[in-house]
């Protein structure tokens, strides 16, 4: 008779999330709808709750206060089926984005600024929990990298 480890039935695989388009160095341009697939973290054992997709300017290499944290876009916060604990959510995130266009203004005081062949990132933030006592969600963290309003490709 076979009796699995008690470890496996207590303590989860751990997965990361992954973005799967778009892909690392793909080119986008300003006003260009392109495909968006995230991968989260649900799997047996582990509940995603929701993430957060951002456009940053900038490597995310620390979540440290400051008064310009980053530039970028805020693209939404979405959340994919999984069962247990979020069989139906609300916020399906769409098959596809569209590219801000930085060189509008955002609107308010805001004024625009062009850039070509910059290097950017697509972040998600990923909520989940997975029987860990914690105080609130854990959190993670992954980004792909893009090259905005390109000529070249990385």
């Amino acid at each position: 008779m076979f009796f699995p480890s008690t470890a496996f039935l207590f303590f989860p695989f751990d997965t990361t999330g992954t973005i799967s388009s778009p892909p690392n160095g793909a080119l986008i341009n300003p006003g260009a709808w392109f495909d968006f697939l995230y991968n989260s973290r649900a799997d047996y054992g582990i509940t995603s709750l929701n993430y957060t997709v951002f456009l940053v300017t900038s490597a995310p290499v620390s979540l440290v206060p400051s008064a310009e944290f980053a530039t970028g876009h805020f693209f939404g916060r979405f959340a994919e089926p999984n069962y247990p604990g979020n069989p139906n959510p609300s916020n399906t995130p769409p098959a596809q984005l569209v590219m801000p266009d930085f060189a509008q203004s955002p609107g308010g005081f805001g004024v625009g600024k062009g850039i070509s062949n910059a290097t950017f990132y697509l972040v998600v933030l990923e909520e989940y929990v997975d029987g860990t006592a914690t105080v609130g969600a854990q959190m993670s963290l992954t980004a792909n990298e893009i090259i905005y309003n390109g000529t070249i490709s990385s």
